[in-house]
């Protein structure tokens, strides 16, 4: 039996919030004693952190914020048993990511987050290119192109060969549309970036 109207407001909410919990706030705070809205481009995300505290603080934030949205998901899966749940899980979790109740809905690009969604929504399709996007940014060192490529492929390859389900598919192109969008806002309004939008990692 599909989840009720109180159901998915419940399960939205709880994944809104867990997307909201700060973790590069958290970070730089803990660690620098600094608020991570101040620094470098403002932007209270992984990639911020990675630049302005530094890159093992970056990764921890970037794992963390994965794991919301994978938590969110699973966490509807385990409860609820509904794919219709799931996306709307994860959606809130990304949404609760990039506008933040906590910080007056000014929050991260949601990138990490979205990706983390996808990897419990699509794991045998999307882990496998998860480990390619990663040897991307080895190669690159340069974050947007390694989630570009993430982002681009799933759902290429969920419409073919993988032929997953239509919601299914439009739900894998509709979330890096919806991190993209969000991104372009926030980059269009920093100084500093490259073409990308967004500064390349260190070298070495």
């Amino acid at each position: 039996m599909p989840p009720n109207g109180i159901v998915l407001l419940i399960f939205g909410l709880v994944s809104y919030l867990i997307g909201g919990l700060p973790t590069a706030y958290i970070a730089a705070r803990k660690l620098k004693g600094l608020d991570i809205r101040r620094l470098g481009d403002r932007n209270p995300g992984a990639a911020n952190v990675y630049r302005s505290i530094g890159p093992a603080a970056g990764v921890a934030v970037a794992a963390i914020d994965i794991a919301k949205g994978s938590v969110a998901v699973l966490l509807a899966r385990l409860l609820v048993d509904s794919t219709p749940m799931e996306m709307i899980a994860g959606a809130a979790v990304i949404a609760g990511h990039t506008w933040p109740v906590y910080f007056r809905l000014k929050g991260g690009r949601g990138a990490a987050t979205a990706a983390g969604v996808l990897l419990a929504m699509m794991p045998v399709l999307a882990i496998p290119l998860a480990l390619l996007a990663l040897v991307v940014l080895f190669l690159t060192k340069n974050a947007m192109k390694s989630l570009g490529f993430f982002f681009i492929c799933l759902p290429l390859l969920a419409f073919w060969p993988a032929h997953y389900s239509n919601p299914l598919v439009m739900f894998s192109l509709g979330v890096p549309l919806m991190v993209g969008f969000t991104h372009y806002l926030s980059v269009r309004r920093q100084p500093g970036t490259n073409a990308g939008g967004e500064p390349a990692l260190p070298q070495g």
